[in-house]
């Protein structure tokens, strides 16, 4: 079928001349043309739709156009399509003149505004739109040059800014209320008006929101009273403990009679010698202790052993040669000190024989330990 461009064109030679016979191969080839012509598909640039099916007709009345930039007035009337791809960034004010009824939906391709008029540029909540890339507008004709904004769709999926001042009217929230709610479904929630909490199902139980204690400051400790109760306890001072109190019914802050303690290294024994270690208390300690740490094997124990002594002062007088034996301690705000005797360990019961072990100060070490 001769067409070029949608414009029909009948076959060359069919064209009659006065006073001569019509030859019946020319006239039948145009009406065989007329009639494949009038049963195709007729092309869009015709009035058709250009396709036999409606799918196919509904796309092709609606293709993409060819890109227009942004200007003061963006003419629709010259898109060469339905869907149109805007192109930089001039503040548009006017769409120009289509009949009324029409429709394109533009695709914004950066940051410009789009400047709302009650007559003709009508945009949602009444307010000029600061465009984004990948935005997009499905715009109405009203004709006469005036437009609505059926519908503006953010890329990022945010909603346009309402216009300033607009009053936002929204109705009161009020929960399912009960004495004793128990909500199983997932998310579904109730105020316990007896306990003042939150009742949530979690699909199987419930989960409970309970407030706040009034006046609650960094550091305080939460304990319950109840099972949808909260009670605050405020923040102890430095040093002080948690102890539960007297009636087992809530948690109190203590001071602890020791709070500090303190393990001297290893001190060698010798014979009349001495030794000070600073325990750092800043007082006085109230409770000190001895150990002899076994260095070489003796008297059943090995090394590394402990032989717990506990006296932190020790003095047997003399074994009768005229020889001190065993130590002295004293203590200050500041130091531990010893000082042995001439003889510094006395016997012990041996740890595997029971029998009499006298031990040799080169087989061991002494540890102090101190509280306060």
């Amino acid at each position: 079928m001769p067409r070029a461009g949608g414009v029909y064109s009948a076959p060359p030679g069919t064209k009659g001349s006065p006073n001569t016979t019509i030859e019946s191969a020319k006239y039948n080839a145009l009406v065989d043309d007329l009639v494949a012509d009038a049963n195709a598909a007729r092309p869009v640039t015709s009035g058709g739709s250009g396709s036999s099916t409606a799918v196919g007709g509904a796309d092709n009345l609606s293709a993409a156009g060819a890109d227009m930039a942004s200007a003061a007035t963006v003419n629709l009337a010259n898109s060469t399509g339905t869907l149109i791809n805007i192109t930089g960034t001039v503040t548009i004010t006017a769409l120009g003149t289509v009949a009324a009824g029409a429709e394109r939906d533009l695709v914004f391709a950066g940051a410009l505004t789009l400047t709302h008029n009650a007559t003709s540029l009508i945009l949602p909540g009444g307010a000029n739109i600061t465009t984004a890339a990948g935005d997009v507008a499905r715009m109405r004709s009203l004709g006469g040059g005036n437009w609505r904004c059926l519908s503006y769709q953010r890329a990022n999926g945010a909603a346009i800014a309402i216009a300033p001042n607009t009053t936002i009217v929204t109705p009161t929230l009020t929960l399912k209320q009960s004495a004793a709610p128990t909500p199983t479904a997932e998310g579904d929630i109730q105020w316990d008006t007896d306990e003042n909490v939150l009742v949530i199902g979690d699909g199987a139980a419930q989960q409970i929101f309970a407030p706040l204690p009034a006046s609650v400051a960094a550091g305080d400790v939460f304990y319950a009273t109840g099972a949808k109760a909260l009670a605050r306890l405020p923040k102890g001072t430095a040093g002080q403990v948690l102890q539960m109190n007297a009636g087992v019914t809530a948690p109190q802050w203590v001071t602890p009679a020791l709070s500090k303690s303190y393990e001297s290294p290893a001190q060698a024994i010798t014979s009349s010698g001495s030794f000070a270690v600073a325990h750092g208390f800043g007082v006085k300690p109230k409770l000190v202790e001895v150990s002899l740490i076994c260095v070489t094997a003796q008297g059943g124990f090995t090394a590394g052993e402990e032989l717990y002594i506990g006296s932190p002062t020790r003095y047997d007088g003399n074994d009768g040669s005229g020889s001190s034996v065993g130590w002295t301690m004293k203590v200050d705000t500041t130091n531990i000190s010893v000082k042995y005797g001439s003889n510094v360990l006395p016997a012990i019961v041996n740890f595997t024989s029971a029998a009499d072990s006298n031990l040799s100060e080169a087989n061991w070490n002494m540890v102090v330990r101190a509280w306060a």
